[in-house]
């Protein structure tokens, strides 16, 4: 099985991110930041809320090892 980390602890988004990927790609797990409480907060320093996504997004693969998508 495949793993996504969605860099949010929103349980709304998870939930929508699995429900799109099961209908394209079936078997692909869709993780958010409360499966990973060591991560703790991510500063969002950047000038737009591209430059935060893309932040965080690389903070949680950094400490996952794992795939991580984010938005802001």
């Amino acid at each position: 099985m495949n793993t996504i980390v969605l860099a949010t602890g929103n349980a709304g988004k998870i939930r929508e991110l699995s429900a799109m990927l099961k209908e394209l790609q079936p078997g692909i797990a869709v993780l958010g930041l409360k499966d990973f409480p060591e991560i703790g907060d991510i500063p969002e320093t950047g000038e737009t809320f591209e430059d935060n996504a893309r932040i965080k997004a690389l903070a949680v693969a950094r400490a996952t090892g794992l795939v991580a998508v984010a938005d802001d």
